[in-house]
């Protein structure tokens, strides 16, 4: 049993170490391009690529070389990985928890409304400095562009993004 228990193990590590590489890869190839958004998610990517990169190799070594100290700190990293994914979730439901849209009647769209959401992220998105960043991405999104050539019946019949609602308002 301890050896196969070890198989998956390694199995699935060689999985996620494979994994990582593209992870790694679109972080490099969002440093050729001089959108902010993109320089906004590159350290994330990148980050997180190395960060399972490193773990994936932990987890490997140890199943498949019977490295005892190199599966605890493999356990140790995947218990606190695992705890701020959660946290991060939870941060996430709370955060946004009360800004889903409002049905508006006759409109295919809903409407989104800042004051539905939690002060923290009104506080975030008011912030001149923040709003310039969330700007410029929507600004180079080309996502006004593509409201410039709708005409009036456009807007009635179409499913609009909450950007673009918000554009349009």
């Amino acid at each position: 049993m301890y050896r196969f228990s070890n198989t998956v193990i390694g199995f699935l590590n060689l999985f996620t170490l494979l994994a990582s590489i593209p992870i790694i890869g679109a972080g490099l190839w969002m440093a050729r391009s001089s959108t902010t958004c993109e320089n906004f998610l590159q350290t994330p990517l990148l980050v997180i690529g190395f960060v399972v990169l490193v773990v994936s190799l932990a987890g490997f070594i140890g199943a498949c070389f019977h490295v005892a100290c190199a599966l605890w700190l493999y356990l140790v990293i995947m218990l606190f990985l695992i705890a701020a994914l959660l946290g991060l979730t939870i941060f996430g439901f709370g955060v946004t928890s009360q800004g889903g849209g409002v049905e508006v009647p006759g409109r295919v769209y809903k409407e989104y409304h800042l004051q539905n959401y939690s002060p923290w992220l009104r506080k975030r998105i008011q912030d001149p400095r923040y709003w310039s960043t969330i700007r410029t991405c929507i600004l180079g999104s080309k996502t006004c562009a593509k409201l410039a050539s709708w005409t009036p019946l456009d807007y009635m019949q179409r499913d609009m993004s909450p950007i673009q609602v918000q554009l349009v308002m």
